[in-house]
C-alpha cells in the first residue's frame, strides 16, 4: 500500500470533482430529454461552486502534512459514472449516479480522516466530510424540484 501526502489525496479528489464536471459538460449537450438536460446543468452549476471551495483548501494551513498509509486504491471510473449515463438517461438516473458518486466520495473522505493523527488535518477532513454531506442533501433537495423523491 502506498504513502500520499494530504495535498495528493485533495488534488486526487480534486481531479475526480473536475472529471464529475467534465462528464455534465457533455452530458448537457449529448442528453435528449429536455428535463435530463435540465438536471445536468442544475448538477454543473453546484459542481463549479464547490469545486473553487475543494481547490482553495489549503492543507498547510492545518500543520505539517502527514503522510497517510493510503487503503483505498480507487481509480476515477470507479467514482465518475461514465458509463452509466446514456443519451436517453432519465433525470431520475442521472441524479441516483450523481448521488452513488457523493457517498463516494464521502465514503472517501471519512477513510481518510480516521487514518490521520493530527487533531487539525482531522478537522480538516471532518470538515470535507460535513461538506460532502451538504452535498448529498443538496443533490436530494434537487431530485425533489424535479418530483423525484
Amino acid at each position: 500500500m502506498p504513502y500520499r501526502d494530504l495535498q495528493e489525496i485533495l488534488n486526487l479528489t480534486v481531479g475526480w470533482e473536475k472529471e464529475l464536471k467534465d462528464l455534465y459538460d457533455v452530458a448537457e449537450v449529448a442528453l435528449r430529454d429536455e428535463r435530463s438536460r435540465k438536471a445536468v446543468a442544475l448538477l454543473r452549476d453546484r459542481l463549479v461552486r464547490n469545486l473553487k471551495v475543494l481547490e482553495a483548501v489549503d492543507v498547510e494551513k492545518y500543520g505539517k502534512t502527514e503522510w497517510v498509509r493510503y487503503s483505498l486504491d480507487l481509480r476515477t471510473e470507479e467514482i465518475i459514472p461514465k458509463t452509466r449515463l446514456r443519451k436517453d438517461s432519465t433525470p431520475r438516473e442521472i441524479f441516483e449516479r450523481i448521488l452513488e458518486c457523493e457517498e463516494k466520495l464521502k465514503d472517501f473522505y471519512s477513510t481518510i480522516r480516521d487514518l490521520l493523527v493530527s487533531r487539525e488535518q482531522g478537522e480538516l477532513f471532518d470538515s470535507l466530510v460535513a461538506f460532502q454531506v451538504a452535498q448529498i442533501i443538496e443533490v436530494k433537495s434537487s431530485m425533489e424540484t424535479f418530483d423525484l423523491i
